[in-house]
């Protein structure tokens, strides 16, 4: 049987609650069904949207308004309290923290992944699969990277004592490394490029399952010439900024990062790209 939704959205969300109330009340009912009506994720839906029930990580006494966002915010990286609970609080509450602090950081804004296990979860805000960006802000990303790299790439012809140290070049060759890793990645995901970047994986159109396969290989490219890694081999690997777009696109379209990995001027943080510009 299905589980009964017991929580539910008041009709005026507090200012702290950033997501659209379609996204909340469809991502709340699915989220009471995978983990059910009486632990701490029921909980944090309660406490966040009405401040009416304890808290769900430290099981702080009930405010009796909706918490602030860095309330939310802060309670989200909190340390648990265990199952010594103040009166009227359930004492088992030791499960469904993973739960709880991303159901939290989701409602404030602190991240974007979406609170949920299902598969196509999506669904819930507009996207397809496990993405948590629709595929026209997909779109409008990569085509500032392409904008970006129209304003100024990496030269045709490079020098092999040039491509051996990627980290002492100038900043616009940084970024342009940076767009291109971007831009592969996005125009595989909406299936513009046949074979990943990395891996040169066919698989029609991209599931985010895949992605974990480009930000696995993403790692080495990244580490070429630093503590830690290995040599820089512009004969296997690309460029090191390179994987570095690649892995801030994955974080992206995964919701973890609320930053989108160029800017709408079509820039990476090596030149300066605002570290507010988020696509939603």
């Amino acid at each position: 049987m299905e589980c009964v939704t017991t929580v539910h959205a008041p009709g005026q969300l507090s200012p702290a609650i950033v997501r659209p109330r379609a996204h909340v009340e469809a991502v709340l009912a699915q989220s009471l069904r995978e983990t059910g009506p009486d632990g701490r994720a029921a909980l944090a839906w309660q406490w966040a949207l009405t401040g009416t029930r304890p808290s769900p990580v430290t099981l702080s006494l009930a405010p009796g308004r909706p918490p602030t966002r860095d309330e939310i915010l802060a309670e989200a990286g909190a340390r648990p309290e265990g199952s010594r609970a103040p009166a009227g609080v359930p004492a088992d509450f030791r499960d469904q923290l993973r739960q709880t602090r991303s159901i939290l950081a989701w409602l404030a804004g602190g991240s974007d992944e979406v609170p949920l296990d299902d598969d196509d979860r999506g669904r819930f805000v507009g996207a397809r699969g496990g993405y948590a960006r629709a595929d026209d802000d997909i779109r409008a990303v990569c085509d500032r990277a392409v904008l970006g790299l129209k304003a100024g790439d990496l030269p045709e012809v490079m020098s092999p004592s040039d491509a051996r140290h990627p980290w002492r070049w100038d900043a616009a060759w940084m970024n342009a490394a940076w767009l291109r890793g971007v831009r592969d990645l996005l125009a595989w995901v909406l299936g513009e490029r046949d074979a990943s970047p990395l891996c040169t994986r066919a698989v029609g159109l991209p599931t985010s399952y895949d992605l974990s396969h480009e930000e696995a290989a993403a790692g080495p490219v990244v580490m070429q010439g630093r503590p830690g890694g290995g040599p820089v081999e512009p004969a296997a690997y690309p460029p090191p900024q390179y994987g570095e777009g690649i892995q801030a696109a994955i974080s992206w379209l995964r919701g973890q990062s609320t930053t989108a990995p160029v800017s709408a001027g079509g820039r990476s943080p090596y030149v300066g790209g605002p570290g507010q510009d988020c696509v939603r």
